[in-house]
C-alpha cells in the first residue's frame, strides 16, 4: 500500500516523526491561518493518517494535528499500551512533546473512545469535543449488523485489499453499498496496521465504556451520526448527545463512510461549531459552500 511520506500530494500537510521515549511516533500537522487552538484528530480502528487527508482540506483555517497509534500506520508496537485510559495517556505525550497545551478533539469511530476519555482526563487542556460514527465504548454501545460485526474483529480486510474492497461497504453500510468505488477511493492509500495493533485496539475498545462518567464531561460537543451507518448504528450517537450534558445531534442521510462522502459539509459543520456558531448559522456556512463549489 502507497505510503504518503514519499508522495504526499498535500502540499499544506507535513508528515513528521517525534520522540516518546524509545519509540518513533509519526505524526502530521496541517498549519492554520488563525490563533484558533488546534484540532487534534484521533483517527478509527486500524486506520492510519493517509485516509484523513481529504477530510482536513476541508477543515478550514486552524492548526489539524494527527498522529498514527502503536501499531497502526507507521507507527511501531508499544506493549505496555493496552486500554484506552494508555491510549489517551499517550496523545497526550504527544501532545506535550508538540508543546501544545490547549486543544480541540475530533474523535472518529474508535479514535470517539480515545477523544472521550481525553476530555474526561484533561478538562482544562480539551477545549471542545466533535465526536463522529462513535459511541460510548464496547461494553455500552450498540452493536453494528452481524457481518460488521464479525469482520471488526478481525483485520483480514487490511491484509487483502480485494477482500476489503468486498466486504468494506458491507461493513459501513449506507452509500458505500450503492458506491462501492468512494469505499475504494477512500481506502485506497490505507496502511495496513500490525496484527498486535490492531487486536490490541479491539481489546481496548472492547473492555471499556464512558457511560460511568460521561454527564460529567464539561466540554461543549457536536455528535455527528449517519442514519444508515452499518457499523457503530445511529442509537449510539443519540445515546451520546442525550448523556452529554452540552451536545448537539447532527445526522447525515450516509452510513459510516460519512467522514469522507461527506466531507464538505462535514468539514464546514466541524468548523462552525469550533468558531462557536449555532445551528442555523452553521447550516448558512454549509449552504454557502455548496454554492461555492
Amino acid at each position: 500500500m502507497k505510503d504518503l511520506n514519499t508522495r504526499n500530494p498535500h502540499a499544506e500537510i507535513s508528515f513528521k516523526a517525534l520522540e516518546i521515549g524509545e519509540y518513533r511516533v509519526r505524526y502530521l500537522r496541517r498549519e492554520g491561518t488563525s490563533d484558533r487552538p488546534p484540532l487534534l484528530v484521533c483517527n478509527g480502528l486500524g486506520q492510519s493518517m493517509e485516509v484523513l487527508l481529504p477530510l482536513i482540506d476541508e477543515i478550514a483555517d486552524r492548526t489539524v494535528i494527527a498522529f498514527d497509534m502503536p501499531g497502526i500506520g507507521r507507527t511501531p508496537m508499544i506493549d505496555s499500551i493496552t486500554s484506552i485510559p494508555d491510549y489517551a495517556d499517550f496523545a497526550m505525550q504527544v501532545m506535550d512533546a508538540l508543546k501544545v497545551e490547549c486543544f480541540d478533539i475530533l474523535g472518529i469511530s474508535w479514535g470517539g473512545s480515545l477523544a472521550q476519555q481525553m476530555a474526561y482526563d484533561a478538562p482544562d487542556r480539551v477545549r471542545k469535543l466533535v465526536l463522529a460514527i462513535t459511541s460510548a465504548g464496547g461494553v455500552g454501545s450498540w452493536w453494528g449488523t452481524p457481518i460488521a460485526l464479525t469482520e471488526i474483529m478481525f483485520p483480514m480486510r487490511y491484509m487483502s485489499k480485494a477482500y476489503g474492497n468486498f466486504v468494506g461497504p458491507l461493513m459501513y453500510g449506507g452509500e458505500a453499498i450503492f458506491s462501492p468505488g468512494e469505499f475504494r477511493e477512500y481506502s485506497k492509500h490505507a496502511i495496513a496496521p500490525s496484527p498486535e495493533g490492531y487486536f490490541t485496539q479491539v481489546r481496548a475498545m472492547c473492555s471499556w465504556t464512558s457511560l460511568p462518567w460521561l454527564r460529567q464531561l464539561p466540554q461543549k460537543a457536536l455528535v455527528i451520526a449517519g442514519k444508515y451507518d452499518g457499523l457503530i448504528p445511529i442509537t449510539n450517537q443519540i445515546l451520546l448527545a442525550n448523556m452529554m450534558a452540552n451536545a448537539q445531534l447532527e445526522v447525515y442521510s450516509a452510513g459510516h463512510l460519512l467522514m469522507y462522502t461527506q466531507r464538505h459539509d462535514v468539514g464546514v459543520t466541524i468548523g462552525s461549531f469550533l468558531d462557536g456558531k449555532d445551528r442555523l448559522q452553521r447550516s448558512a456556512a454549509s449552504h454557502a459552500g455548496h454554492q461555492l463549489a
